[in-house]
Parts: C-alpha cells; sequence; structure tokens
C-alpha cells in the first residue's frame, strides 16, 4: 500500500532520516493551503518479495541463478513476458478470486487506542481484514507501534524511541515494520518482524525497512545502505538482493502477492515487477494527455493487480522535490507547471495498463478483486469497485478537500476498510468502516 511519506521520501534525494514534525499532520496541513492530497495516509513505505533460488515461497518457486545476497553485486538480469494465465496455481496471484457481490455502502467506527492515545493511523491490514496495524501517538509524545485484533488493540514495543511502525500484516498476525535506533543521530532505520507476541529484527541490512509480509512470511523491503530491493524468504533468513536490469543505479521492493510476485520501482521512475519463476522486467508506461508518461511507480500488488501513479513531470528539472505528490512540479518561478501525477492499474499476468478515472491521484489499496480505495476528484476518501463508487463517511463532515479522511487499507471481500479521519478538533483518528 502506498504511502504520502513513501512518495515524498521517492522524491527526496537525502539521506533518510525520522521525521522531526508529525508527518501526518504536516501534510495534511500542507493540504489545506494548496491542491490537496497526494497518495496514501502518513508512514513508512510499502513493500515487495523474491527469494532465494530453488526455495519454495508462497507456493512459488524462485529461481534466480545465482542467488544473490544483499552483500554482493547485482545479478544477471532476465527480460521475460508475463507468466500464462493457465499455468497458474490455484490460491496464488495468478487465481481467480472467488465472486463476491460489490458493497453499496459503509458505516464507520473509530478504532480503540491504549493509554487513550489521542492520535492514530492505520498502515496496513491482512487480507481478511481481520488485523490491522500502525501507529499511535501518546500524550507523553513520540510514536507508539500497535495492532488491532477482532476490535482490540495492544502496544507492539520496537527498539528504539526515535520513531516506529508497523507497516503491513498477514493473516496469521505476523506483522512487519521498523524503527531507528536510539543514540545514533545518522543512523538510518531497522527493520523488525513481529510474531507469536516478540520483536525480532530481520538479519542482514545495516539500514532498511520491511513493508510487507504475505501468508507464507515473505517479506519485502530496502537496504538502504545498498539502494537495493530486499526479500526475506522468512523472519529469519538472510535477504536476497532482487535482480535489476543493466545500468540500473538502485532499486525498491514495495508489495509482494501470495505466490511471490513482486512489484517495485527501479532508479525512482520505471515500475518494475519481480515473478515467482526469477523473471522480471519493467510494467508498461501508460499514456497520459496522448502522450507516454515519463515515469511510473508502482505500491501494491493483490492477486495481480498492481497499482502506483505515473506522470509527465515527475522529476522535471526545477521541480521541487519536497513538494506534495499531485500538486505538480515546481518550475523556477515557483508556480507548478503543466506537469501531473494519475493513478495507474496494471495486470501483471496480461500486461494491461489502466488509468483511473475514479481517482484523483493514486489508489492507497488494492484487493483480490482488482478494487481500490483511494480519494476521488472531488476529494472525498472512496471504494471503487468494477460496478461503483462508494464514498465513505467521514467522522465529521467538512468540505471535500481530500485531507480529512484517508483510507489506506482494502479486505480482498471488500467488507472491511481502514483508514483515518478527522474529529471534530481535527486530530486524526483511526477507524474502520464496515461495508455491505
Amino acid at each position: 500500500m502506498p504511502s504520502e511519506l513513501d512518495l515524498l521520501r521517492s522524491l527526496d534525494d537525502e539521506p533518510r532520516t525520522p521525521s522531526t514534525v508529525d508527518i501526518s499532520r504536516a501534510i495534511a496541513a500542507g493540504r489545506r493551503r494548496r491542491v490537496r492530497r497526494g497518495v496514501g495516509y502518513a508512514g513508512a513505505a510499502t513493500v515487495t518479495a523474491l527469494a532465494v533460488a530453488g526455495a519454495s515461497v508462497a507456493g512459488g518457486v524462485f529461481g534466480h541463478a545465482p542467488a544473490q545476497t544483499a552483500a554482493t553485486g547485482a545479478p544477471q538480469t532476465t527480460a521475460a513476458a508475463p507468466p500464462r494465465a493457465d499455468r497458474l496455481i490455484p490460491g496464488t496471484a495468478g487465481w481467480s478470486a472467488p465472486a463476491v457481490s460489490p458493497p453499496t455502502s459503509c458505516t464507520l467506527d473509530r478504532l480503540p487506542l491504549p493509554d487513550d492515545a489521542p492520535m492514530a493511523v492505520v498502515s496496513g491490514a491482512d487480507p481478511t481484514g481481520r488485523y490491522l496495524v500502525g501507529r499511535s501517538y501518546p500524550r507523553s509524545g513520540g510514536y507508539q507501534a500497535v495492532i488491532w485484533q477482532d476490535g482490540g488493540v495492544r502496544k507492539v514495543t520496537l527498539p528504539g524511541d526515535r520513531e516506529e511502525l508497523l507497516h503491513d500484516v498477514n493473516s496469521t498476525g505476523t506483522a512487519v515494520g521498523w524503527s531507528y535506533p536510539d543514540g545514533e543521530a545518522d543512523a538510518g532505520p531497522l527493520p523488525y518482524v513481529y510474531r507469536d507476541g516478540k520483536v525480532s529484527k530481520l538479519p542482514g541490512v545495516r539500514s532498511g525497512s520491511a513493508y510487507a509480509i504475505n501468508d507464507a512470511g515473505a517479506i519485502v523491503g530496502d537496504d538502504d545502505t545498498g539502494h537495493a530491493a530486499l526479500v526475506w524468504p522468512s523472519a529469519t533468513a538472510a535477504p536476497v538482493r532482487l535482480p535489476v536490469p543493466a545500468g540500473a543505479s538502485e532499486s525498491t521492493a514495495r508489495d509482494i502477492d501470495e505466490d511471490g510476485t513482486t512489484v517495485g520501482t527501479i532508479d525512482n521512475q520505471r515500475p518494475y515487477v519481480w515473478f515467482p519463476d526469477g523473471t522480471h522486467r519493467e510494467l508498461p508506461m501508460p499514456t497520459l494527455n496522448g502522450e507516454r508518461a515519463t515515469t511510473a511507480r508502482v505500491f501494491g500488488i493483490r492477486n495481480g493487480w498492481a497499482t502506483g501513479v505515473a506522470g509527465d513531470g515527475l522529476r522535471r528539472p526545477g521541480s521541487d522535490p519536497k513538494a506534495a505528490p499531485g500538486a505538480g512540479p515546481v518550475g523556477p518561478d515557483g508556480r507548478e507547471s503543466e506537469g501531473r501525477t494519475t493513478a495507474v492499474r496494471w495486470n501483471v499476468r496480461t500486461g494491461e495498463v489502466r488509468v483511473s478515472d475514479e481517482l484523483r491521484y493514486g489508489a492507497d489499496a488494492v484487493n483480490a478483486q482488482g478494487w481500490q480505495v483511494g480519494t476521488d476528484k472531488q476529494g472525498r476518501a472512496v471504494l471503487v469497485t468494477d460496478t461503483a463508487t462508494v464514498v465513505l463517511p467521514e467522522l465529521v463532515a467538512r468540505t471535500p478537500d481530500g485531507l480529512s479522511t484517508i483510507a489506506t487499507t482494502l479486505s480482498d471481500d471488500g467488507r472491511t476498510v481502514a483508514g483515518q479521519s478527522d474529529d471534530a478538533t481535527d486530530t486524526i483518528q483511526a477507524v474502520v468502516w464496515r461495508c455491505r
């Protein structure tokens, strides 16, 4: 699932450091002053993965040869067409999702918070919607990673007090995220996994983040030191560096499907997919305003549906790398240029690419049906299905502007959506929508 902080960091060439301000509130305040809203909530980034040669992960066998660890050079690149639908394994990323009727309405409830924390955000969920993860903002200050299960909440203590977040969770309740260590002002984040009530650091990186986990336990993330996309085949296995095309200097991995298909971005501008058979390729660029997009990034995948954003000027010379995504590049005179950011959905099995007419920027989550949640062109949080668009209610009715209510997760059946909504005091609250 994409996030605004993910987009801001992807546009920023500065080293990664913990936030010195409340990112959620800063982004919301920025939206009030200009054209609204980028993609997602405020948290860390989303993820992807692949695995070692011969290792069976999530129903797929990864065939990279040779397999390369995070400490070695990049493996040789292999280009490939999408896997054939008749060779896909039932129950994995190519399976046909059980048919469910699209919901037509949703109701909203606040999620409980530990220690009566005044504010919280939701960053991820398992495919059923039973587990949700994110972080709260205690009254004493700082951050507190949290996990919700069946309506209850508990704290998860990640090492370090500078910044922490659980970013994704699978259907067994195993969650992944990151935190910044204490006492090292220039240190980057460290990746962690939470399972069976215990927190463990993921092995093999000096600085990096874990963004997503599938039900087989494969985890994807990044190695900040090597600027490389990684997959941990399990919580205890050494990470494997994902191969990149010749000439690429950096890669990110943002999400992993149930069969191990992984999506991410090459050199901050080329959308990329790694398949479980070891092949990998660039995703096609969409057409914007009659011309091929110049840049695109992919953030999420579910059941072969990948989502992201594309633009015709995201890194144009003279642009402000820290401007809110979707606001358009900024020229030397300080005014926005004609560049735009558009939501995109790919079918990684067929190669189909489609520009969204419903969403204003990018999907914040996609489910097994290919349905999406995001913000529409009127600035409202919405659930977009194949047949209709459902507007999600807010805690407090406001003029739609794309900042007060943001949906960030979507269950496979479309019945559970989670995210955040501002209350009457303008404070961000973690919320869940129940749809029918």
